[in-house]
């Protein structure tokens, strides 16, 4: 059986060394393959910040029209927050982005 895996390697502080003990019972006791996980836990965040750092500098913030959102594949409930803590105007503001991008993917999907 051939493999096509990448080995790799990380470095943790001394300090943490409790938390990947920790780590390592959880998957061994919930049988799942610490490899995988952490692959699987690298992906996520991939997607999640591939567009990005998440943070903003202090300049920005000066902007009137900036406004700060959660990347689009965050959870579900960072968006849920977010969106609770809008007001009303940045709340029409979401809804009607996300009616658009709704829209331009099912145009994608008609003339693909």
């Amino acid at each position: 059986m051939i493999m096509n895996n990448i080995i790799g390697s990380f470095s943790f502080p001394l300090e943490k060394k409790g938390i990947m003990e920790e780590f390592r019972k959880i998957a061994n006791r919930e049988g799942i393959n610490q490899s995988r996980l952490l692959v699987s836990l690298v992906e996520k965040y991939v997607k999640e910040h591939s567009d990005g750092n998440p943070s903003f500098t202090i300049d920005q913030f000066q902007d009137p029209s900036f406004q700060a959102v959660p990347a689009y594949y965050s959870d579900q409930q960072k968006w849920v927050n977010h969106y609770k803590n809008s007001n009303d105007r940045d709340r029409t503001n979401l809804r009607v982005k996300a009616m658009n991008i709704q829209k331009w993917f099912r145009m994608v999907d008609i003339n693909p």
